[in-house]
Protein backbone atom coordinates (compact mmCIF):
# COMPACT_ATOMS: atom_id res chain seq x y z
CA UNK A 1 0.00 0.00 0.00
CA UNK A 2 2.79 2.37 0.90
CA UNK A 3 4.49 1.37 -2.34
CA UNK A 4 1.40 2.34 -4.37
CA UNK A 5 1.10 5.61 -2.50
CA UNK A 6 4.80 6.44 -3.10
CA UNK A 7 4.41 5.44 -6.73
CA UNK A 8 1.34 7.71 -7.11
CA UNK A 9 3.19 10.59 -5.47
CA UNK A 10 6.17 10.08 -7.76
CA UNK A 11 3.90 10.11 -10.81
CA UNK A 12 2.18 13.26 -9.52
CA UNK A 13 5.56 14.97 -8.99
CA UNK A 14 6.63 13.91 -12.48
CA UNK A 15 3.43 15.34 -13.98
CA UNK A 16 3.85 18.56 -11.98
CA UNK A 17 7.43 18.89 -13.24
CA UNK A 18 6.29 18.35 -16.84
CA UNK A 19 3.60 21.02 -16.42
CA UNK A 20 6.15 23.39 -14.88
CA UNK A 21 8.66 22.68 -17.68
CA UNK A 22 5.96 23.31 -20.29
CA UNK A 23 4.95 26.54 -18.58
CA UNK A 24 8.59 27.69 -18.43
CA UNK A 25 9.05 26.85 -22.11
CA UNK A 26 5.86 28.71 -23.01
CA UNK A 27 6.98 31.74 -20.99
CA UNK A 28 10.37 31.61 -22.70
CA UNK A 29 8.69 31.44 -26.11
CA UNK A 30 6.35 34.28 -25.18
CA UNK A 31 9.28 36.41 -24.01
CA UNK A 32 11.16 35.70 -27.26
CA UNK A 33 8.10 36.56 -29.34
CA UNK A 34 7.58 39.72 -27.30
CA UNK A 35 11.22 40.72 -27.95
CA UNK A 36 10.76 40.11 -31.67
CA UNK A 37 7.54 42.12 -31.63
CA UNK A 38 9.24 45.01 -29.83
CA UNK A 39 12.14 44.94 -32.31
CA UNK A 40 9.76 44.93 -35.29
CA UNK A 41 7.71 47.73 -33.77
CA UNK A 42 10.84 49.80 -33.10
CA UNK A 43 11.86 49.35 -36.72
CA UNK A 44 8.38 50.47 -37.76
CA UNK A 45 8.64 53.53 -35.51
CA UNK A 46 11.95 54.50 -37.08
CA UNK A 47 10.44 54.21 -40.55
CA UNK A 48 7.42 56.27 -39.44
CA UNK A 49 9.74 58.98 -38.11
CA UNK A 50 11.59 59.12 -41.43
CA UNK A 51 8.32 59.35 -43.37
CA UNK A 52 7.03 62.04 -41.00
CA UNK A 53 10.13 64.15 -41.54
CA UNK A 54 9.84 63.82 -45.32
CA UNK A 55 6.13 64.69 -45.21
CA UNK A 56 6.82 67.76 -43.07
CA UNK A 57 9.54 68.98 -45.41
CA UNK A 58 7.35 68.42 -48.47
CA UNK A 59 4.39 70.21 -46.87
CA UNK A 60 6.57 73.19 -45.96
CA UNK A 61 7.96 73.41 -49.51
CA UNK A 62 4.48 73.22 -51.04
CA UNK A 63 3.04 75.92 -48.78
CA UNK A 64 6.08 78.15 -49.26
CA UNK A 65 5.90 77.82 -53.06
CA UNK A 66 2.17 78.54 -52.99
CA UNK A 67 2.70 81.70 -50.95
CA UNK A 68 5.55 82.85 -53.21
CA UNK A 69 3.47 82.21 -56.33
CA UNK A 70 0.47 84.05 -54.88
CA UNK A 71 2.68 86.98 -53.87
CA UNK A 72 4.25 87.18 -57.32
CA UNK A 73 0.85 87.02 -59.04
CA UNK A 74 -0.56 89.70 -56.75
CA UNK A 75 2.41 91.99 -57.46
CA UNK A 76 1.99 91.52 -61.19
CA UNK A 77 -1.77 92.12 -60.96
CA UNK A 78 -1.23 95.30 -58.93
CA UNK A 79 1.27 96.60 -61.48
CA UNK A 80 -1.11 95.88 -64.40
CA UNK A 81 -3.99 97.47 -62.50
CA UNK A 82 -1.95 100.60 -61.79
CA UNK A 83 -0.83 100.88 -65.41
CA UNK A 84 -4.35 100.28 -66.73
CA UNK A 85 -5.98 102.88 -64.51
CA UNK A 86 -3.17 105.31 -65.13
CA UNK A 87 -2.40 106.13 -61.51
CA UNK A 88 0.59 108.38 -61.22
CA UNK A 89 2.49 110.30 -58.61
CA UNK A 90 1.18 110.17 -55.06
CA UNK A 91 -1.76 107.81 -55.77
CA UNK A 92 0.53 105.36 -57.49
CA UNK A 93 3.03 105.42 -54.63
CA UNK A 94 0.29 104.99 -52.02
CA UNK A 95 -1.20 102.02 -53.90
CA UNK A 96 2.25 100.52 -54.36
CA UNK A 97 2.96 100.83 -50.62
CA UNK A 98 -0.43 99.35 -49.78
CA UNK A 99 0.13 96.42 -52.16
CA UNK A 100 3.62 95.87 -50.81
CA UNK A 101 2.36 95.87 -47.21
CA UNK A 102 -0.47 93.49 -48.06
CA UNK A 103 1.90 91.12 -49.84
CA UNK A 104 4.37 91.25 -46.96
CA UNK A 105 1.54 90.44 -44.53
CA UNK A 106 0.43 87.50 -46.70
CA UNK A 107 4.01 86.27 -46.93
CA UNK A 108 4.57 86.59 -43.15
CA UNK A 109 1.27 84.87 -42.46
CA UNK A 110 2.12 82.09 -44.91
CA UNK A 111 5.50 81.56 -43.30
CA UNK A 112 4.03 81.51 -39.80
CA UNK A 113 1.27 79.10 -40.80
CA UNK A 114 3.76 76.88 -42.65
CA UNK A 115 5.85 76.58 -39.51
CA UNK A 116 2.70 76.02 -37.44
CA UNK A 117 1.56 73.19 -39.72
CA UNK A 118 5.01 71.67 -39.60
CA UNK A 119 5.20 71.96 -35.80
CA UNK A 120 1.72 70.50 -35.37
CA UNK A 121 2.56 67.66 -37.75
CA UNK A 122 5.73 66.91 -35.81
CA UNK A 123 3.78 67.09 -32.58
CA UNK A 124 1.10 64.64 -33.69
CA UNK A 125 3.62 62.22 -35.16
CA UNK A 126 5.68 62.50 -31.99
CA UNK A 127 2.54 61.83 -29.97
CA UNK A 128 1.78 58.72 -32.04
CA UNK A 129 5.37 57.53 -31.77
CA UNK A 130 5.46 58.05 -27.99
CA UNK A 131 2.11 56.33 -27.57
CA UNK A 132 3.29 53.40 -29.68
CA UNK A 133 6.41 53.06 -27.53
CA UNK A 134 4.33 53.26 -24.34
CA UNK A 135 2.01 50.56 -25.74
CA UNK A 136 4.99 48.29 -26.40
CA UNK A 137 6.31 48.89 -22.91
CA UNK A 138 2.84 48.16 -21.58
CA UNK A 139 2.69 44.87 -23.49
CA UNK A 140 5.97 43.89 -21.91
CA UNK A 141 4.59 44.69 -18.45
CA UNK A 142 1.42 42.73 -19.17
CA UNK A 143 3.44 39.74 -20.38
CA UNK A 144 5.28 39.67 -17.04
CA UNK A 145 2.06 39.65 -14.99
CA UNK A 146 1.87 36.64 -12.69
CA UNK A 147 -1.82 36.72 -11.82
CA UNK A 148 -5.13 37.92 -13.19
CA UNK A 149 -5.27 40.61 -10.50
CA UNK A 150 -1.79 41.91 -11.41
CA UNK A 151 -2.72 41.85 -15.11
CA UNK A 152 -5.91 43.85 -14.43
CA UNK A 153 -4.06 46.39 -12.26
CA UNK A 154 -1.36 46.90 -14.90
CA UNK A 155 -3.95 47.20 -17.67
CA UNK A 156 -5.97 49.85 -15.82
CA UNK A 157 -2.79 51.80 -15.02
CA UNK A 158 -1.76 51.70 -18.69
CA UNK A 159 -5.15 53.02 -19.82
CA UNK A 160 -4.99 55.87 -17.30
CA UNK A 161 -1.42 56.80 -18.29
CA UNK A 162 -2.32 56.65 -21.97
CA UNK A 163 -5.20 59.10 -21.58
CA UNK A 164 -3.14 61.37 -19.34
CA UNK A 165 -0.31 61.54 -21.91
CA UNK A 166 -2.79 62.15 -24.73
CA UNK A 167 -4.36 65.09 -22.91
CA UNK A 168 -0.97 66.62 -22.03
CA UNK A 169 0.44 66.22 -25.55
CA UNK A 170 -2.75 67.51 -27.19
CA UNK A 171 -2.72 70.56 -24.93
CA UNK A 172 0.88 71.36 -25.92
CA UNK A 173 0.10 71.03 -29.63
CA UNK A 174 -3.03 73.16 -29.29
CA UNK A 175 -1.16 75.90 -27.44
CA UNK A 176 1.55 75.96 -30.13
CA UNK A 177 -1.08 76.20 -32.88
CA UNK A 178 -2.97 78.96 -31.05
CA UNK A 179 0.23 81.02 -30.71
CA UNK A 180 0.92 80.59 -34.44
CA UNK A 181 -2.60 81.73 -35.38
CA UNK A 182 -2.26 84.74 -33.06
CA UNK A 183 1.08 85.65 -34.66
CA UNK A 184 -0.40 85.29 -38.15
CA UNK A 185 -3.29 87.54 -37.10
CA UNK A 186 -0.82 90.21 -35.95
CA UNK A 187 0.68 90.32 -39.45
CA UNK A 188 -2.71 91.33 -40.84
CA UNK A 189 -3.70 93.68 -38.02
CA UNK A 190 -0.48 95.68 -38.51
CA UNK A 191 -1.39 96.25 -42.16
CA UNK A 192 -5.01 97.08 -41.39
CA UNK A 193 -3.87 99.83 -38.98
CA UNK A 194 -1.46 101.39 -41.48
CA UNK A 195 -2.31 105.01 -42.41
CA UNK A 196 -1.22 104.47 -46.04
CA UNK A 197 -4.22 102.27 -46.86
CA UNK A 198 -6.87 103.42 -49.30
CA UNK A 199 -10.22 103.62 -47.54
Amino acid sequence: MAFNQNNAQAKQREQNEKVADTARANLGNAAEQNTQLVDAAQDGLNKMADLREQASENAQKIVQRSVETASQQAREAAERFTRTLGFTGEDSERLARQSKQNLEAVTRCGTVLTHAVQDASRGWFGLAQSQWQRNLDGLSKLARARSVQEFTAIQSELVRESLQHFVQDSRAITETSARAVEEAGKAFSQVAQSPTLVR
